[in-house]
């Protein structure tokens, strides 16, 4: 019997969209399970801010009385009026491996899209850039880094073979303990720009980790306003990430650059959670100080380099090398410290691919973003 396609209508309908990845993914050991909770206010208007200048419709996919696949569609305003494009995203995308369900899933979410006026549709975008995005292509064999994704094999396979072409990589370049050796020359530069005094650095601390993060983002909105596929933070979102990430942050791994007191750049790199959130599956519960008492060590040994900017007026003034060097410097201190993962990085950005492979970085995982016109046959 061939998939019935249906857009989501009841909440048991939205339970059977949150459930799902636990249904096709949950036999995977390298799956992270994400928290129900925080996916539900999420995907739910408004109880988060990205709703309120956006907008989706949920499919799932029924075979034989039983959901097999599902899909969001997303209309993101504030990204098209910024980017001055018609984009329509897809995201939340899960599916067995089952062509005919996942193709039409991908059409219902096409056909809602240029019903809403959008001519192209691109994802995986969970639901835009500045949260989970991209399907893993390559890297299968390792875990994911806290807010990256992982899937099987499979699902590539079921995307291209509805023709969707590669619009973008995202690199994951994986810097390790054992292997941070620099080379001279690097050591050296680094000694110069230390030297000229141009620069203030400092941590972060619980007493200004709020103002912190806001500088941070500021930065990063700054910094990351003319590459690909970025999408400006609405205050409410803003608010939201100082929230979350005041939560998880450690602010030895939490820098800032200062030059004659305004900040100039900075870099955020998070403690790797994933071990904590897999044996939580999906539940904060009793027994969750239990569970992270199990997985410290864990996530003491490794990081993720989520948020990197530099203000346009400082790019030139050796400030990357000045923020790795610092950030690897402190990691360095911490003996429980195994490996740091800088992820995304856009693949066509290569003074910072460059940058990361000179202080021993390689790529260990890719993700792919796609896209297809609406209109294409």
């Amino acid at each position: 019997m061939a998939p019935r396609i249906r857009p989501v209508s009841t909440s048991e309908e939205f339970s059977a969209f949150i459930d799902l990845p636990w249904r096709i993914l949950g036999g995977f050991p390298l799956w992270v399970p994400p928290l129900k909770s925080e996916d539900r206010a999420l995907l739910t208007p408004g109880k988060h801010p990205f709703w309120e200048t956006a907008r989706r419709e949920l499919f799932l996919a029924w075979r034989d009385g039983r959901p097999v696949g599902r899909i969001a569609a997303i209309v993101d305003e504030k990204y098209n009026a910024y980017a001055g494009q018609t984009c329509g995203a897809f995201g939340f995308f899960d599916c067995e491996d089952d062509p005919e369900a996942a193709h039409g899933l991908l059409a219902a979410a096409r056909d809602w899209l240029g019903g809403e006026g959008m001519t192209y549709l691109r994802g995986p975008l969970n639901p835009s850039t500045n949260y989970t995005c991209g399907l893993l292509v390559d890297g299968f064999d390792r875990p994911p880094a806290i807010m990256m994704p992982w899937n099987p094999p499979w699902y590539t396979r079921l995307l291209e073979s509805w023709h969707l072409r590669k619009e973008e990589d995202l690199f994951a370049y994986l810097i390790e303990r054992k292997s941070l050796v620099l080379p001279d020359w690097l050591t050296e530069e680094v000694a110069r720009l230390k030297a000229e005094g141009r620069f203030t650095a400092r941590t972060s601390s619980k007493a200004t980790m709020a103002e912190d993060i806001r500088a941070m983002l500021e930065i990063y909105r700054e910094s990351w306003a003319d590459n690909w596929g970025f999408s400006p933070l609405s205050p409410g979102e803003a608010e939201r990430h100082v929230k979350e990430l005041k939560t998880i942050l450690d602010p030895d791994f939490f820098l800032l650059f200062f030059h004659k007191g305004e900040p100039a750049a900075g870099m955020v790199a998070l403690p790797d959670m994933n071990p904590l959130l897999k044996r939580l599956n999906g539940k904060i519960g009793l027994s969750a100080p239990w569970h992270w008492w199990r997985a410290r060590a864990e996530i003491r040994g490794g990081y993720r380099i989520m948020l990197f900017g530099i203000r346009p007026e400082y790019r030139l003034l050796g400030l990357p090398l000045l923020l790795l060097d610092a950030m690897l410097e402190t990691a360095r201190r911490r003996p429980d410290f195994q490996w740091v993962e800088g992820s995304w990085v856009l693949e066509d950005n290569v003074a910072i691919d460059d940058l990361i492979e000179d202080f021993s970085g390689r790529i260990v995982k890719r993700y792919r973003i796609y896209r297809r016109e609406i209109n294409e046959p």
